[in-house]
């Protein structure tokens, strides 16, 4: 699978109306340094998927890159 195409099926996840409802009432404007705790008690409590959880780390990590990008 090509890289575009990961995006494009973890950004799919993300519309889908519980993902998107869960990112903004647990991640949106919140450290992102919580995120992978967030997202392992997303799944331990079954408000995501493994799949709509890997998902949304792999979007928030393309964030955090853009973000910090140049910084050693």
């Amino acid at each position: 699978m090509k890289k575009n195409e990961l995006l494009k099926e973890c950004v799919e996840q993300l519309k889908q109306p519980n993902v998107m409802a869960w990112y903004e009432k647990n991640l949106e404007r919140k450290p992102q340094y919580e995120t992978i705790n967030a997202l392992i008690e997303a799944i331990e409590n079954k408000e995501l998927s493994l799949k709509e959880a890997l998902s949304i780390a792999l979007i928030v990590g393309i964030q955090w890159k853009e973000k910090f990008a140049g910084v050693p």
